[in-house]
C-alpha cells in the first residue's frame, strides 16, 4: 500500500511502526523551514539505505527501517 499524506499524518504512521519502507524525493531547492515527517518522534529513527537514485532535479534514496 503507497500511502501520501501531511506530515502530521505520516509522523503517527511512523509512531506506530506501519512503516516498512521510505521513498524520499529529495530536490535541492530552498522553501524555508517546511513540514518535516520526522518531528515530534519519541525516539531515533534507524534505517538501511536499499538504493539511491540521482536526476537533474533531485534524488530519490530508498530506506527501510532496521529491525531491533
Amino acid at each position: 500500500m503507497i500511502v501520501y499524506g501531511g506530515a502530521s499524518f505520516d509522523s503517527s504512521l511512523i509512531r506506530a511502526g506501519l512503516i516498512d519502507e521510505f521513498h524520499l524525493f529529495i530536490n535541492p531547492v530552498a522553501i524555508g523551514k517546511g513540514m518535516t515527517i520526522f518531528k515530534d518522534l519519541n525516539e531515533i529513527q534507524k534505517f538501511n539505505l536499499v538504493k539511491s537514485v540521482t536526476f537533474d532535479c533531485g534524488r530519490v534514496e530508498h530506506y527501510e527501517p532496521k529491525k531491533v
